[in-house]
């Protein structure tokens, strides 16, 4: 059984040790385990790997160096092929027969593959993953920020509702209502009702619009600012006046005093005076607009909050690990542990070999601030491949596909992706064969991505000794990008 405690991530997304960091750390050099004496053991080591660093220490250097060279992880086989291994001896076996379905459904066929299949798989597997449970356990930390920004900007409206809201935020914040959220579903769920009563508050005083931030006084504003003729400035002044009478407004008795003055003193005032008195106006108008757009933009935040189910932790968490491959094989290796079954021993070690390679991604992904993981596709033809994806700083995005293919062998697919939809593809094969045939069905290729929603600008397909076109040098010196992350399928 594992137990889930919303306490750090190296306790929701491991055990207490790591397989591929055992295995690294015994062909350590002298010299490396000098680097990593501080940590006294494999769970020190972890935690100071898995802790959110904003520069990397030289002892995770070295650990990446570790990880990357030992020849303990040069040949770890093909993570679909032990999957679906694994899930075939499972199925002989009477006593975990009910874990096959469960491994099961993490084999997909390359063929077969959906767009939303393979998003869900993306967004539920390994550093992935353990973003949702970093957003989780911040969760109501979030509410409570926001419920502060909240207070603070409705002091800035001048409504009896804005007031009121405040008392009862205030009275909210000083409550065990945020603390008690996290612990059942029924304080959830009260909570989650008294968030959408704050936004559905909130968005009824929105709808109503103080004169100062009427569209009549932004019109009179615009207007006065062109005026020349004395007596058409006090028809416009006096409008202005007229309407600012039922205003609310922090700012609307100063710009009453400036009007007052104004018409008292037209006839000798300068024109500076009367721009003065505009650029008091507008910068009034405009401040009310930043508000508006500030509470607007709090409603939409608040409606993050208002889900029952992500607020209460221990049930967000196990939800979430069972579509989680190696929460999984966890569950399946006590099992088997307690087995009488003759042929356990033989599927823990099966189990082993896969949650080392998933260990061994996920290190590698925070060593290296990046995100690697395993996709467990079922595709009979490939034998490796990986996936790695950039952002440049002007939202360009760059994806380089290696593949090696047991028929073809090595094929070499560089994307680009701009201005939302814009796509460029271009293919190196290892052989002429697969070149001809990706040409056999470019058109097929063209039509699939228009009906995905992107525009193909240009499509090549080149054979390995062709030269490379300027796409690759563009990927390969995309220096500031702010975006990094690699997949191995």
């Amino acid at each position: 059984m594992i137990t889930i405690t919303p306490e750090a991530r190296l306790n929701i997304v491991l055990t207490n040790t790591n397989k591929a960091l055992s295995e690294a750390v015994k062909h350590a050099t002298a010299e490396q385990l000098e680097t990593l004496k501080e940590g006294k053991d494999i769970k020190s080591l972890l935690t100071s790997v898995f802790q959110d660093k904003t520069t990397s220490s030289k002892s995770d250097q070295t650990l990446l160096d570790l990880l990357k060279n030992s020849t303990a992880f040069k040949n770890m086989g093909s993570f679909s092929d032990d999957l679906k291994s694994l899930v075939s001896e499972l199925k002989s076996s009477s006593d975990v027969t009910p874990k096959t379905a469960v491994l099961e459904k993490f084999l997909k066929n390359i063929a077969t593959l959906d767009p939303q299949t393979l998003k869900s798989q993306i967004a539920d597997s390994g550093v992935f993953m353990e973003s949702k449970f970093a957003s989780a356990l911040q969760k109501l930390p979030d509410l409570t920020q926001t419920l502060e920004i909240l207070k603070a900007a409705l002091t800035k409206v001048p409504l009896n509702e804005a007031k009121t809201l405040q008392t009862h935020i205030t009275a909210l914040l000083g409550s065990t209502a945020l603390a008690q959220a996290s612990l059942s579903q029924e304080s959830a769920v009260q909570l989650t009702d008294t968030i959408k009563k704050i936004s559905d508050s909130l968005q009824t005083f929105l709808s109503k619009s103080d004169p100062l931030y009427s569209k009549e006084i932004t019109s009179l504003a615009q207007k006065l600012d062109q005026l020349t003729i004395l007596q058409e400035i006090k028809t416009t002044l006096s409008q202005i006046y007229s309407t600012l009478l039922s205003s609310n407004a922090p700012d609307t008795n100063p710009l009453l005093d400036s009007i007052e003055n104004l018409l008292k003193n037209l006839s000798t005032s300068s024109d500076e005076d009367l721009k003065n008195f505009t650029l008091q106006l507008k910068n009034a108008i405009h401040g009310g607009e930043n508000t508006t757009q500030e509470l607007t933009r709090l409603v939409g935040k608040l409606g993050e909050f208002t889900n029952p189910k992500e607020l209460v932790l221990e049930t967000f968490l196990k939800e979430s690990l069972s579509n989680d491959l190696k929460s999984n094989l966890l569950a399946l290796s006590e099992e088997l542990h307690q087995s009488t079954d003759p042929a356990a021993s033989k599927l823990v070690e099966q189990v082993d070999k896969l949650l080392l390679q998933i260990d061994y991604h996920q290190l590698i992904s925070h060593l290296s601030s990046s995100n690697s993981i395993y996709f467990p596709f079922a595709w009979d033809q490939l034998e490796e491949g990986s996936l790695t994806f950039k952002k440049t700083p002007d939202k360009k995005f760059y994806c380089e596909i290696n593949l090696k293919l047991k028929e073809y062998g090595e094929l070499d697919l560089m994307m680009a992706l701009y201005e939302g939809n814009q796509i460029e593809i271009q293919a190196h094969a290892e052989k002429g064969e697969l070149k001809t045939l990706i040409h056999e069905n470019l058109a097929t290729l063209r039509a699939q991505l228009i009906d995905a929603g992107l525009t193909p600008r240009s499509l090549r397909i080149l054979e390995r000794n062709e030269i490379k076109t300027p796409l690759n040098d563009l990927y390969r010196t995309s220096e500031g990008s702010d975006l990094g992350f690699e997949v191995t399928v």
